[in-house]
């Protein structure tokens, strides 16, 4: 049983990591590349292979474990080209993404939102985020606020619609000081989504 499953994992491993350099390659790394190695280890319940996820970020530089190089922002990225690669095989009807855009800005951001909103064309996807620019893909958005009232906390969850949705993705943009070129941009931003 487990050299057939070996066998198997060595016909997937291939395409998985072509399908998943393509999507990390499409949220920034242009020249990235994913691998995924096996290994024998000690036969288990889970085979007796050691499955070893390998990326190379740059050009010039050989594929090592993603465990041992990739930063915070990277592995986000990552495991966002992951997700959107199993998201058509696998039967998880919710998907709960909390800031998988850390250390991660602008344009990455905007690439981050689109993925976020494909992997959402099969799955129900939740994202918590600090960024506004995932948090314009989003068919609801959600402001999550905490407070201390008497001596608790107190956390409140307030869905946005237009124009609190404007103001909130302003806040996000720049503050607590809503400008006039804080909401033009955050209009600007919604509107340049696509709507189901």
């Amino acid at each position: 049983q487990a050299l057939r499953l070996r066998e198997g994992r060595a016909k997937a491993a291939g395409g998985l990591a072509s399908a998943i350099t393509d999507e990390i390659q499409a949220l920034g790394f242009a020249h990235g590349s994913f691998s995924v190695g096996l290994n024998e280890s000690e036969p288990g319940a889970s085979g007796m292979d050691a499955v070893e996820f390998g990326f190379a970020p740059n050009v010039g530089e050989p594929s090592r474990p993603l465990r041992a190089i990739a930063s915070s922002g990277e592995i986000s990225r990552v495991m966002l080209a992951t997700k959107a690669v199993l998201a058509g095989h696998d039967r998880i009807p919710v998907m709960i993404f909390d800031e998988i855009d850390a250390n991660v800005g602008g344009e990455m951001g905007t690439a981050v939102g689109r993925k976020l909103a494909e992997v959402a064309e099969n799955h129900q996807v939740i994202c918590i985020t600090h960024l506004p620019q995932v948090a314009v893909f989003g068919r609801h958005h959600l402001a999550v606020r905490k407070s201390v009232r008497g001596e608790r906390t107190v956390t409140e969850v307030e869905p946005l619609a237009e124009p609190a949705r404007v103001e909130e993705v302003a806040r996000m943009l720049g503050g607590r000081d809503l400008t006039s070129v804080a909401l033009k941009h955050a209009r600007e931003m919604l509107a340049g989504v696509p709507r189901a």
